[in-house]
């Protein structure tokens, strides 16, 4: 009779190294990194709201014409249709 084995698994700190990701190299530069955050003007939040009304989810796009209109950066516009988003639809229950 003989046996046969089955090759032993891999320990399971060597399996999570496999599917792992390399970690993110930060884009910022270190002044951008040393910046406080910039909250949106009055002015901007008047535009950003406008927009919001007309489509939540505005195209990339969309965004960057924002963007230049509002002198932000279109990061920072997509960033703040989310925060709304979730405020008014998730937080609110709406879903």
């Amino acid at each position: 009779m003989s046996s046969v084995t089955s090759p032993s698994p891999s320990p399971p700190h060597q399996q999570a190294n496999v599917s792992r990701r390399p970690p993110r190299k930060s884009t910022l530069t270190q002044q951008q990194k040393n910046q406080k955050r910039q909250r949106a003007t009055q002015e901007q939040l008047v535009t950003l709201e406008a927009e919001f009304n007309k489509n939540p989810t505005p195209t990339a796009i969309v965004r960057e014409r924002v963007a230049r209109e509002i002198t932000m950066t279109e990061r920072s516009v997509q960033i703040w249709f989310q925060n709304r988003y979730v405020a008014l639809y998730c937080i609110d229950g709406i879903e």
